[in-house]
């Protein structure tokens, strides 16, 4: 009897270590990828093909589901999958956000919706002029008739043909 009484808490040691830890999208940690080209699996590692994406260093993603080998994940476009634990650590803690300018707060108000990402400022390709340049030559459309010289035939020549000389 005392030995069953010994082997309950084993028991249960083991069985605490293999549970899973789940948490709330909205409440689970941030990891970060710490390996380039860590591969996500959307129904897992075993779903008999490659992986369905793949994430570069720095990306960050929220751990739902703690699990042995590999985790479900929920990447910030919103998208879920599992990734390797081996490729994720826990996250720094994000910088602050800088305060929003009045700007930002006139273009929400007038209806245009602004994406998250940071906008580039620099000179676009869109915002350089095109080069001056001359009008295109006006096109001849009065198209006739072309005289074409009757195609000419070679020299006769007065030696005789000589066949071939191969190689064997």
């Amino acid at each position: 009897m005392l030995t069953r009484i010994a082997i309950i808490p084993v028991i249960c040691a083991i069985l605490t270590s293999c549970a899973t830890q789940t948490y709330a999208p909205e409440e689970a940690p941030e990891y970060s990828v710490i390996r380039d080209f860590a591969s996500l699996y959307k129904l897992g590692p075993m779903q008999g093909r490659g992986p369905d994406a793949t994430l570069r260093v720095g990306d960050r993603v929220k751990l739902i589901r703690k699990e042995m080998g590999y985790s479900f994940v929920l990447l910030e476009d919103s998208r879920t999958g599992y990734l390797a634990n081996e490729d994720i650590v826990p996250a720094p803690p994000r910088p602050p956000q800088p305060a929003a300018s009045a700007s930002t707060g006139s273009s929400e108000s007038s209806g245009r919706r602004t994406s998250s990402s940071p906008r580039y400022r620099g000179q676009q390709v869109n915002d350089i002029p095109l080069p001056e340049s001359a009008p295109p030559p006006e096109l001849d459309l009065n198209i006739g008739l072309e005289d074409i010289a009757s195609p000419t035939s070679p020299p006769p020549s007065n030696t005789p043909a000589e066949p071939p000389k191969f190689r064997y």
